[in-house]
């Protein structure tokens, strides 16, 4: 008779509440797995991934939008997007693109963008229960001591104006490669009709008309040239 192998690790099935898997994450001691940067205390995602997966099936993904690998914020910022399914349970995740320091970033660099990518996955774990209470000391990724030296009466500051040259050159960047990415002409004037890109192009062009010029002339280039592969 062959011995069975014991299973130690229970998988995810489509019956499982959230409340079960909740329970079951949020029981793992992670404090173990993690480590102290500037005045926080963060779960690696390597151990975080392991130890989900060491009870669970689970799928995760990176969000793209509008052709992206992160959402661009009014201000010129940006923000990445995780997806995790465990079961038949779906959450998704956002997290602002930061620096080592925890400040938002507008010129966006590849090793940010991976680093930051990570971090939310995390983080989104933390909604299935993993590490919440990491999460929890966070208090909106602000360390205790920024948070505890704001004046409570501090009067308003001015407006601060988001659309400076930083927001206009990340904004060109991003239209750059979705003009590349464009398929047809119809998807292609979308980019510049639809509401929201059609409101940044007239803010563009009235503060930065040179580089409202530019992204022009490459969609007129870019209209051809589907018009061209089309006929």
């Amino acid at each position: 008779m062959k011995n069975e192998e014991k299973k130690e690790i229970v998988k995810s099935e489509n019956d499982l509440t959230f409340k079960e898997i909740w329970d079951t994450l949020s029981a793992i001691d992670v404090s173990e797995y993690t480590e102290e940067k500037m005045n926080l205390t963060y779960l690696s995602w390597a151990r975080a991934v392991m130890l989900v997966s060491n009870v669970y099936e689970m799928k995760y993904k990176f969000c793209d939008i509008d052709g992206l690998p992160y959402r661009l914020l009014p201000d010129g910022s940006a923000e990445v997007i995780t997806e995790i399914t465990i079961g038949k349970h779906k959450r998704q995740m956002a997290l602002p693109i930061m620096d080592y320091k925890n400040n938002a970033v507008k010129e966006i660099d590849a090793r940010q963008l991976n680093d930051n990518r990570m971090r939310c996955l995390v983080k989104n774990l933390a909604i299935f229960g993993l590490g919440m209470s990491v999460f929890a000391q966070w208090d909106n990724h602000l360390p205790s001591e920024e948070k505890d030296d704001k004046p409570k009466d501090k009067p308003k500051d001015k407006p601060v104006d988001k659309h400076d040259e930083a927001w206009a050159k990340l904004f060109v960047e991003s239209i750059e490669l979705l003009i590349k990415k464009a398929k047809t002409v119809d998807s292609l004037q979308s980019l510049y009709t639809s509401p929201t890109n059609k409101e940044q192009f007239n803010i563009l062009k009235d503060r930065y008309s040179e580089m409202s010029d530019e992204i022009l002339n490459k969609f007129k280039l870019k209209k051809t040239e589907l018009q061209n592969e089309e006929n």
